[in-house]
């Protein structure tokens, strides 16, 4: 599925709150008001499966009332200055700022000629690699300021929003491929667990071991070996085996001495394994198309996987 682009340029207010509002999913419309010069909303907005990235900008001034929104919002200013505020909680920022839109809460705004930079996903998406990673379920995972916890995590976010941006844009990034679109998508929601303050970082809760069965691993295996040429989740496998996410991870470290995200990994790399062997170069086959179908997106971290495993580079299979 290719990345999705929408470029638009909107000089009606109303129409611009009608396409805000669908796209940031929020529970009512936005209202404008005060504006301030002519009126010129420009939006660029690319999505890939469940990620968007957007560059949104305002060229006239104006104070804005923002519906609860119901996904996770993240904002970076390119240039101009803007004031929020949530409650009591007020942001003004400028370029080199990060801040999440609260969820849930309407809020208020006011800028003048404001370019931003965008990231979202659904909150489902957050909620389901929290219980997966750290073992808190889905109605426990709450957020609770706009700002990073440190100063490090807002240039780890800075970062992984530029690279993101980057990707929706490079035509051959391999987000085509929904094995790739996901795991960016798991990686920006994991980091978005790490970088704003939320429940998981003061989560009480250690996992027990337990005991789990054997046949609970195996039921996940065959699962997995049948499915890995899909997006897939962890949550997914627990589902199929009958288990809980935290549960499947204690029972592969068991059991296999791997986590189930580690054996994805490998039957994917046995996946793209069979293909080269199978593949014609002469027909326009190629290692980057055959790793990204199966969730590699960097060639070189794919050459170097497979050359451990299999003792030879993934062109060198390719070409015989």
């Amino acid at each position: 599925m290719p990345v999705e682009v929408v470029d638009l340029s909107i000089r009606e207010p109303d129409v611009a709150q009608a396409v805000l509002t669908e796209l940031y999913r929020s529970e009512r419309p936005h209202a404008f008001s005060g504006v301030r010069r002519s009126f010129i909303c420009e939006l660029r907005s690319a999505t890939a499966g469940r990620l968007g990235a957007d560059r949104l900008r305002f060229t006239a001034g104006m104070r804005c009332v923002i519906a609860p929104l119901s996904d996770l919002v993240v904002v970076s200013p390119v240039s101009g200055e803007c004031r929020y505020v949530a409650g009591r909680d007020e942001i003004i920022t400028r370029p080199g700022v990060v801040f999440r839109h609260p969820i849930g809460l309407a809020f208020s705004g006011e800028w003048d000629d404001m370019d931003v930079s965008i990231v979202r996903l659904p909150l489902a998406v957050v909620e389901r690699v929290a219980e997966e990673r750290l073992g808190v379920p889905p109605a426990d995972v709450r957020f609770d300021g706009m700002s990073p916890v440190s100063g490090s995590m807002r240039r780890t976010w800075l970062g992984l929003m530029r690279f993101v941006h980057q990707q929706m844009a490079d035509p051959v990034s391999g987000l085509a491929e929904p094995l790739v679109a996901a795991q960016l998508t798991e990686l920006v929601a994991a980091t978005a667990l790490a970088t704003f303050p939320n429940t998981t970082m003061t989560s009480a809760r250690l996992p027990r071991a337990g005991s789990v069965a054997p046949a609970v691993v195996r039921r996940a295996v065959a699962f997995i070996d049948a499915h890995a040429s899909l997006p897939i989740t962890v949550t997914d496998v627990a589902r199929a085996a009958g288990v809980g996410p935290r549960a499947l991870q204690l029972a592969f470290a068991r059991h296999l001495g791997l986590s189930p995200t580690g054996y994805m990994r490998r039957v994917r790399l046995e996946g793209a394994h069979r293909e080269l062997q199978a593949a014609d170069p002469t027909a326009g086959d190629t290692v980057a198309v055959i790793a990204g179908r199966w969730g590699f997106a960097k060639p070189d971290r794919f050459a170097a996987h497979y050359r451990a495993t299999y003792g030879v580079l993934p062109s060198h299979t390719l070409r015989t």
